[in-house]
């Protein structure tokens, strides 16, 4: 009977994996894996274990708490973000590029992709940053050059905040790491990461030669209005770890306070002009259905013993649990890293801040870099940019492999400094 279960797994894997094939959302095969799962759980009456508990339906409610968790955290900042945007916080962004040549564009943007993403996460640094390209650079071929770089950087710059990168906020929450060990650990080697693929693709003659940066057609007043707000928004983002920290409050609670506060302060600004309806209309539920759909699917191999198994076999025939995790780093270049470190949550059960989660933290976010479909920013770059796959793998990859390995030798060796 579990082998149905395993059965429905796989193959609702297997169109999640093909999504831009088929043009199927991955949403849609996401929701079905987590119904049909439980469904089958409840409905053959398989045995389950776990919460001390072996009724199905109370531990599908237990699995259903944490997974939302997650859910109202990424609402809470996709929030935060759409209020920075409506009042074009990002696009003042723009008057903050002085420079004249290609090569230092390339650097400006590689580092504010890396910093951006780990205040408002990775994928909505891509696009955030893309968008501006966009009006920047006009020459499409040349912008896809710089549009592969971004995606490393913003890849890169989002393993080492626990709101950075959904893989590493769902470390964080599932309290596998925390925030000052996880920065400690990971900001050296995700920036070794940025930097050695940003020099070497700088390196490029695409990048040779002059740029003019047009400013934001945006009013004095606006781009005032527009910084006042990011810096607010990036402020009250940034205050959610420290929140947890002091008080020990869930981080979805103190995301959801730093929205309160937000929203009470732009009501106050913009009281005829201000909307959450409208806030709330560009958040990208779609992708959130998808974690949801994603974690629920992983929670019912977990509860039946499976991923458990799973992770005795894996121990078994690998040496070393540092292989283990370059090995899930690879496969998160072409597999979704959400269900990977889902599954990784349930597999293992090192303890809080082990290296073993550092290290997943790390490869999961830069090794989804090596193969465009590897990671959300680079599927959002590709969809924004109409970038082929093939060209990417030819032209950028290598670069993101450069990154991912002097990251990950970094962590190798990192015991061994303070010797």
């Amino acid at each position: 009977m579990e082998s149905m279960i395993i059965l429905v797994f796989i193959i609702g894997y297997f169109f999640i994996t093909i999504e831009n094939i088929i043009s199927l959302n991955k949403v849609i095969p996401s929701l079905l894996m987590a119904s049909i799962c439980w469904s089958l759980i409840m409905f053959l009456d398989i045995p389950v274990f776990g919460f001390n508990n072996k009724d199905p339906k109370i531990l599908l409610l237990f699995h259903l708490g944490k997974a939302s968790e997650i859910v109202f955290f990424l609402i809470g900042a996709m929030s935060i973000i759409s209020i920075i945007d409506r009042y074009s916080g990002f696009e003042a962004l723009r008057d903050l590029f002085p420079t004249n040549t290609k090569r230092k564009f390339l650097w400006i943007i590689s580092l504010l992709s890396f910093i951006l993403s780990a205040i408002i996460d990775n994928l909505t640094a891509t696009i955030v940053v893309a968008t501006i390209l966009k009006k920047v650079i006009s020459d499409y071929k040349e912008r896809l050059y710089y549009l592969g770089l971004i995606i490393i950087s913003a890849n890169a710059g989002g393993v080492w905040s626990p709101i950075g990168d959904i893989t590493t906020t769902m470390l964080w929450i599932s309290n596998k790491v925390t925030t000052v060990n996880l920065i400690k650990r990971i900001f050296i080697p995700s920036t070794l990461c940025m930097f050695f693929s940003t020099l070497v693709g700088s390196l490029m003659p695409i990048f040779d030669g002059f740029i003019q940066i047009k400013k934001s057609k945006l009013s004095k007043f606006d781009r005032k209005r527009g910084f006042w707000m990011l810096n607010i928004g990036m402020a009250l983002l940034l205050f959610v770890p420290i929140f947890k920290t002091v008080t020990g409050i869930p981080p979805y609670m103190g995301m959801t306070f730093s929205l309160g506060i937000l929203g009470l302060i732009t009501n106050m600004m913009q009281k005829k002009d201000f909307s959450m309806e409208e806030v709330f209309r560009k958040i990208d539920f779609s992708s959130i259905l998808f974690f949801f759909g994603i974690l629920l699917s992983v929670s019912s191999l977990e509860s039946l013993g499976i991923l458990y198994n799973l992770s005795h076999w894996i121990n078994n025939i690998v040496s070393t649990w540092k292989l283990t995790t370059f090995l899930f780093g690879l496969m998160s270049s072409f597999i979704d890293n959400v269900p990977l470190v889902a599954a990784t949550n349930a597999m293992f059960s090192y303890p809080i801040d082990h290296e073993f989660w550092h290290f997943i933290a790390y490869v999961s976010g830069t090794g989804g870099s090596i193969f465009l479909i590897g990671s959300a920013a680079g599927v959002a770059a590709m969809g924004m940019e109409k970038i082929d796959f093939f060209w990417y793998l030819k032209k950028i990859s290598w670069l993101a492999m450069i990154g991912y390995l002097s990251g990950f030798l970094y962590l190798l060796v990192y015991p061994f400094l303070f010797l």
